[in-house]
């Protein structure tokens, strides 16, 4: 019994060994390319393509705005942030634009604060965006603020929220950038829009 067990491992061990050993070689040998040639014959359609594939332009994404739709605006450009910043320079196709924006107060207007030396000071949430003309020497265009400040507790008791405020320029076709002043903002957004051409 000892015996043909030991004579069936050998058996399964052999055959192991050998198709191993044959699978080795076989990874082992060298494969050669074997090429063939096809004859042009007059008439007869050849199976080589003629059609080339050409990319896709890549389409320039559009802004994804925070604001409601406005029947005949498209957005051009959006800058969010919660600190002050330089924009990157765009340009206006149009002779007519928007600029609408909205911020978010850290704290409501007037709360008290005590600086780093002790002393007690009222904390003002504040927004300004300056709109520069890129195309005449960096002249300001206009400063824009939100109109009445920024007060959460205000808008409460009101019942009313004005955001987002909006500002009309009626120039364009030029360059532009921003400079923004934010102080004890947790956001803000501004987007620049230009009529829908059709």
């Amino acid at each position: 019994m000892k015996i043909s067990l030991l004579i069936i491992i050998s058996l399964i061990s052999f055959i192991l060994i050998t198709g191993c050993t044959t699978q080795l070689s076989k990874s082992n040998s060298t494969v050669t390319a074997v090429t063939t040639t096809q004859p042009v014959v007059p008439g007869v359609p050849t199976t080589e393509p003629t059609s080339t594939i050409t990319p896709m332009p890549t389409p320039t994404p559009t802004p994804i705005s925070v604001f409601p739709e406005s029947s005949g605006l498209t957005t051009l450009v959006a800058v969010s942030g919660q600190s002050g910043k330089t924009s990157d320079t765009f340009s206006v196709p149009t002779g007519y634009w928007e600029l609408w924006y909205t911020a978010d107060p850290l704290t409501a207007g007037g709360q008290d604060s005590v600086s780093a030396s002790g002393s007690n000071s009222a904390v003002f949430p504040f927004l300004s965006i300056q709109v520069i003309d890129k195309t005449d020497s960096d002249t300001v265009v206009e400063t824009v603020e939100p109109p009445g400040g920024l007060d959460k507790i205000l808008w409460e008791r009101s019942g009313v929220d004005p955001r987002p405020w909006k500002q009309k320029f009626y120039e364009g076709n030029k360059e532009y950038y921003f400079v923004i002043t934010a102080k004890h903002l947790t956001s803000y957004t501004i987007e620049v829009r230009i009529p829908k051409t059709s």
